[in-house]
């Protein structure tokens, strides 16, 4: 079976709910033993409050693995009902005792059980034809910049950013070392096999547009005459097409590149594509610096 989301993608979140599960673990113990030595310490109101946030958190997770997995196996695994074991803990409360040695541990172990054996048991979801930045091992960042958090940023969507800009940054997030520079009658604007996606290596070519169009939205003329740059894009060897504009990208454009990727993947070729417009284009820059 597939998981619902790329093995990456499940890994991170996974990952991150391991994190939140030792944070608050360690949170625990830390206020336990402040307000104990303060004398300050409440069973029927602070027992509440870490019952409330432990249990916050073992349901945060279960939704998280109920996204990943296809089916509620690893979800039934991890929030199990199992008897705790009857010990007295010495010079502790006993019901934290019970919570803090006992109960959180247990689900963070099983967390941890699925993330080393039970991910692994799944083949990786199938990359489709269109990617976003999301899909992107390389861009991994952006997963963090919502839509809502570049508005502030764009003016009607669009991102008041050179080409040149945009180049450089997407250089420096990809690792590139070389610069190109940009002139008319090139196939690409930056070729690289920097581009991780799924934990492998891609070729990628890119074709950037910046306000030298003279337009708020990109279209088909406005990559070369009768969009002959994407004819040159799509000519060379390449695992990912990557169109980027600082605005936004037309449906016509877009159908047009689908075509040209369906057109290859008939010939037995495995190519994807990615529209990056104004909109995602602030996100990568936000949420690597650089803007």
């Amino acid at each position: 079976m597939r998981l619902l989301i790329s093995s990456t993608s499940a890994e991170e979140r996974i990952t991150n709910a391991l994190v939140e599960g030792y944070q608050l673990h360690q949170r625990l113990w830390i206020d336990y033993n402040e307000k104990q030595a303060a004398k300050t310490y409440n069973p029927d109101v602070d027992l509440e409050k870490y019952y409330a946030l432990s249990n916050t958190w073992i349901g945060n997770t279960a939704k998280t693995l109920g996204e990943i997995f296809p089916t509620n196996l690893e979800v039934f695994f991890f929030t199990n009902e199992t008897s705790i074991n009857m010990v007295s803990y010495k010079g502790i409360e006993q019901k934290f005792g019970i919570l803090y040695y006992e109960k959180l541990p247990k689900y963070i172990d099983r967390l941890k059980h699925i993330q080393e054996n039970d991910l692994r048991r799944y083949t990786d979801l199938p990359i489709r034809d269109r990617l976003y930045i999301e899909d992107i091992d390389s861009f991994i960042k952006a997963r963090d910049v919502n839509p809502a958090m570049v508005n502030h940023i764009l003016h009607n969507g669009y991102l008041d950013k050179t080409e040149d800009q945009i180049q450089l940054a997407i250089e420096q997030i990809l690792s590139v070392s070389f610069h190109k520079k940009d002139w008319g009658g090139e196939i690409n604007d930056l070729y690289t096999a920097n581009v991780i996606i799924n934990g492998s290596r891609r070729s990628t070519a890119f074709l950037l547009k910046g306000p030298g169009i003279g337009k708020k939205e990109m279209v088909i003329s406005d990559c070369g005459k009768n969009g002959d740059q994407l004819v040159r894009l799509f000519s060379i060897p390449a695992d990912l097409y990557v169109i980027q504009f600082i605005g936004p990208i037309s449906d016509m454009l877009i159908a047009d590149v689908q075509g040209k990727i369906a057109a290859k993947r008939e010939a037995g070729k495995n190519a994807n594509f990615l529209i990056i417009d104004g909109q995602d284009s602030a996100r990568l820059l936000c949420a690597y610096g650089k803007i």
